[in-house]
């Protein structure tokens, strides 16, 4: 029996360690390049680990529309070992997905029995959704990771109460794993929104216990009882947080729209999401390049067959394990458990349709894997049957075909299609990556960026995480509808292809002479790349007097207006206005917005066009910004004369719902809030 058991712990251990070695290259080859670049959540992770590092500590972090801090704390980790780095994001997210694999396959072991965790772990191992997951820098892989790990201490605790001739020792070793069970659980919490729902999985199983062995229940639910109070216990400082600031969860207001309807009698949306949902599977899964070759099932064809079959096993064996011997109650309770874990994983997808769902639906990741597993593993059995090797060598071979065919298939939609995709480049800005890239071996210092993601949290962040020339100091705007030039003599801008000048503006470069190009892929859809050298001082001089001067009009202490240029002041009612201002920055100031107004000759806005093309926070002093307010005249609007007017405003909250307009100041003396240009004259 001890030779047995021995051979079959090395043959576990072998089997794993292949499917270890062919995990991990399968996750860390080309990770610098694949993904092919960041998405501004993964980056918005690093700069978060990367505020860690410099003494930034909280349970909650409110960027990115809020989001739980466990890995932004393991990244920071990470970070002080290996430099604060977008690879260090992505080792995180990789150690995370190896120690999923390699817990699940633990628990599945005692659970089970070795070949079916084997099975699981190279189902995890070669599977597209869990490499997808490990090689994203995002905060959703470290669910699975640690809920398995808390799953195998839970199933160490009822085994080792189930023992009837207990001592102190055995009862000191049961709490120990309660007690790492509720330690692992209460650090789910600090990973990701579907833990919250998880927690029930515990009570489930307990009850389960109790219908069939309720002496085992008698002792394990106080046991039980304490994992959650310490998961809770450890979870506590999250949720006070929360509830103190219940502004803070943007993404789950968002996400709870199906059930607010159905509270309010409108089913359709609920019950939309949810047939839609239990195809991911095996029918139609997520739609959204950035997490998947859209509508691509979490299984391929053979693997969700093998799933049916080894669920309909689970189901079977969880019911008729009651009344039966203790090893047949444990198999059972087991497969009780799995089924409740997929039921309770998939559950936030039933809510809010595939969309996004493999991000959503992380919290199943490990158990998914487990029913083919089982399924596998049953065919085994049956072709052991009647000592029918020859049977057997062949099952085996399909086995590991199986595996390495799903391997090679999975490599190939990953890095040759999925990688490669333009949409998928689009969605983790390569053309922004390939620019900081550009800079990085460059000899430019002042540098403006156009792209249509200036705002904070967005392509400077990709910057933060990939730019690594410090003399370079970058500024960021929106072409589509504004022009940035730093006030050097060697100023460069570079413009996106999805965020080039347009017309009102394109002229303004006119005389920059011929720009370079950044390489790019053909496919691209963000392109060209293109790089303009200005001298700032010289192209002032040649373009302010095309501007109609203002006096010395500053607003605040940010901004100075230099000017403005309205191509004609007789317009047609139901036509559109462009103007263009000039203006010198003098300091950086958050949450600006600028607004140009039409007035009627009583006082009442005709027109509007509020927005700022150059975020205020990332100004530099002594820049150039031209900025394009197109304004669009009611087709109602009685001829007459109308005062056009200038301001600058600051957003007082995340929504822009309370602002407080800046004053304006006329050579030193205050004017009011806004600034009159002149007046429009419309005719019908």
């Amino acid at each position: 029996m001890w030779e047995k058991q021995g051979q079959q712990k090395r043959l576990f251990l072998a089997g794993m360690l292949v499917i270890c070695l062919t995990a991990v290259a399968l996750r860390l080859v080309a990770l610098t390049r694949i993904p092919p670049g960041l998405t501004h959540d993964e980056a918005d992770h690093g700069i978060t680990a990367i505020s860690i590092l410099a003494g930034t500590r909280a349970v909650y972090f409110t960027i990115g529309h809020g989001r739980e801090p466990l890995y932004d704390y393991a990244t920071a980790a990470m970070m002080a070992g290996i430099g604060p780095t977008s690879l260090a994001s992505r080792l995180t997210a990789v150690a995370f997905g190896l120690i999923m694999i390699a817990g699940m396959a633990a628990w599945v072991r005692r659970a089970f029995d070795w070949q079916t965790a084997v099975l699981t772990a190279a189902g995890l191992a070669v599977g597209f959704w869990p490499l997808m997951a490990a090689r994203q820098a995002l905060r959703s892989i470290t669910l699975p990771a640690l809920f398995v790990l808390a799953l195998y201490f839970f199933w160490e605790g009822l085994k080792k109460v189930e023992r009837k001739d207990e001592n102190h020792n055995q009862l000191q070793s049961s709490v120990i794993c309660f007690l790492l069970a509720g330690v692992f659980f209460g650090l789910t919490f600090y990973t990701y929104i579907p833990a919250r729902a998880l927690w029930l999985l515990f009570p489930l199983v307990l009850g389960y216990v109790r219908v069939g062995q309720r002496a085992l229940f008698q002792r394990a639910w106080p046991r039980v009882l304490f994992m959650l109070m310490v998961a809770g216990l450890l979870g506590g400082p999250l949720f006070l947080y929360l509830q103190a600031n219940p502004m803070a969860e943007i993404r789950l207001r968002e996400l709870s729209g199906p059930l607010t309807a159905a509270a309010g009698g409108d089913l359709h949306p609920l019950w939309q999401n949810v047939t839609a949902g239990l195809g991911i599977i095996a029918f139609r899964g997520d739609d959204f390049w950035r997490y998947n070759l859209p509508g691509r099932p979490l299984l391929g064809p053979v693997m969700a067959v093998l799933f049916g079959g080894g669920l309909v096993l689970a189901g079977w064996w969880a019911v008729r394990s009651f009344g039966r011997q203790p090893g047949a109650q444990w198999c059972g309770a087991a497969s009780f458990l799995a089924i409740g874990w997929l039921l309770i994983g998939i559950a936030p997808v039933l809510v809010t349709g595939p969309h996004l769902s493999t991000t959503q639906a992380m919290g199943m990741q490990p158990v998914l894997y487990l029913f083919p597993a089982l399924a596998i593993r049953q065919i085994g059995k049956w072709s052991m049957a009647g000592y029918r090797l020859e049977a057997s060598r062949w099952g085996q071979l399909a086995v590991v075909m199986l595996f390495a065919g799903t391997a090679v298939f999975t490599s190939r939609d990953y890095f040759l299609i999925w990688a490669s995709a333009p949409a998928v480049r689009v969605q983790y800005e390569a053309a922004m990556t390939a620019v900081m890239r550009y800079l990085n071996v460059s000899d430019m210092h002042d540098v403006a960026v156009s792209t249509i993601t200036p705002e904070q949290y967005h392509t400077p962040a990709v910057a933060a995480m990939t730019l690594t020339n410090e003399a370079v100091t970058p500024r960021w705007f929106d072409g589509r509808a504004s022009l940035l030039i730093p006030h050097t003599p060697e100023a460069v801008i570079i413009l996106s292809g999805f965020a080039a000048l347009p017309e009102a503006l394109a002229g303004y470069l006119a005389t920059a002479g011929r720009p370079a190009t950044i390489p790019q892929p053909p496919t691209d859809l963000d392109r060209p790349l293109t790089v303009y050298r200005v001298n700032a001082a010289d192209w002032l001089a040649e373009y302010h007097p095309d501007f109609t001067s203002v006096a010395d009009a500053r607003f605040g202490q940010v901004a100075q207006l230099l000017g403005y240029d309205l191509p004609a002041t007789a317009v047609v009612a139901g036509g559109q206005v462009p103007v263009v201002t000039l203006w010198r920055l003098q300091q950086p100031a958050a949450g600006l917005r600028l607004f140009t107004h039409v007035s009627a000759p009583d006082g009442a806005l005709v027109a509007q066009a509020d927005g700022l093309s150059a975020p205020g926070d990332a100004w530099v002093a002594g820049d150039i910004l031209l900025q394009l307010h197109e304004l669009s005249l009611p087709a109602a609007s009685a001829p007459g004369r109308y005062p056009l007017t200038i301001g600058l405003y600051t957003c007082l909250d995340a929504s822009c719902e309370q602002t407080q307009r800046l004053p304006v100041f006329i050579d030193g003396i205050p004017a009011g809030d806004h600034l009159y240009l002149q007046d429009l004259s419309i005719s019908q």
